[in-house]
């Protein structure tokens, strides 16, 4: 009788946070719609399929609840069943409202141009990356020409410590900035060529990335281009490649409107 009443109760309170669409947190938010949202992050390009199970163990809520957040998501348009019930991929829905939020992008329309040429000139995956915390994320990628190449996609989040892109983006740092982000002395490795006190990403793939600047003088981004070791190893080929990223990353911070005394654009491989 007990464990009734327990459960009675609980699902009282669930339906109540549900439906109360007024601010229930100290901050303003309100909690169901965090926990909708939270569900939209657990997708990623690795993760494209997520179940009711993983839902409710990840949020730390009843599955019941997991059930009816995914169904209103899905009512909503922002999530479909895949396959079999208690299944959900991300809707196409979301893919109109990403295009909305690239195309009001400044970032992102004032790097495309400059980043198109690097890759027609040099045949290898471009990137662009903005820094969020410790992970350098991508925000726009330009499939190389090369048979063999880096394959990429907007979205995708690198270690920032072990990634050209990322170091490039860390290089901008105040001292404080940098040392909060990074408490520890020790970062973990991701190949047994990582540099783990405050360098690789993948093995046999190399980037080359030099830093964008903003309008304030601050490092806002990075560009790169990555490719396989073969070709990229060679001293020679690093110095040209790094010459035409530099030159790409000036492109983009004038049209950023970076002021022309910034420092100068050092490119950073791994």
């Amino acid at each position: 009788m007990g464990e009734i009443a327990e459960h009675a109760a609980e699902r009282a309170v669930v339906t109540a946070d549900e439906n109360d669409t007024r601010p229930s947190r100290r901050d303003g938010t309100i909690g169901a719609l965090l926990h909708g949202l939270a569900v939209l992050d657990m997708f990623t390009q690795d993760r494209p399929v997520i179940g009711i199970a993983e839902v409710a163990r990840e949020l730390g809520v009843h599955r019941s609840t997991a059930s009816r957040l995914a169904a209103t998501l899905a009512t909503a348009g922002y999530l479909e069943v895949a396959g079999e019930q208690g299944r959900y991929r991300l809707a196409a829905k979301l893919a109109v409202l990403g295009e909305v939020a690239a195309a009001g992008s400044d970032l992102r329309g004032a790097a495309l141009p400059a980043l198109r040429d690097l890759v027609s000139l040099l045949g290898e995956t471009g990137h662009l990356g903005v820094l969020e915390g410790t992970e350098a994320v991508t925000v726009a990628v330009v499939d190389g020409w090369q048979t063999v190449r880096m394959h990429s996609w907007v979205g995708k989040p690198s270690p920032a410590h072990c990634s050209s892109i990322g170091k490039a983006l860390l290089a901008g740092l105040a001292p404080a900035d940098f040392a909060a982000r990074y408490p520890d002395r020790d970062l973990p490795a991701s190949t047994e060529a990582t540099i783990t006190s405050r360098e690789e990403l993948e093995p046999h793939l190399c980037c080359v990335a030099a830093p964008v600047f903003g309008r304030d003088g601050m490092v806002t981004a990075s560009i790169s281009v990555s490719g396989p070791a073969s070709r990229l190893r060679n001293p020679a080929a690093v110095a040209a490649v790094a010459a035409a990223v530099r030159h790409a990353a000036r492109q983009v911070s004038a049209r950023l409107g970076a002021p022309p005394d910034v420092p100068g654009w050092p490119a950073t491989r791994d």
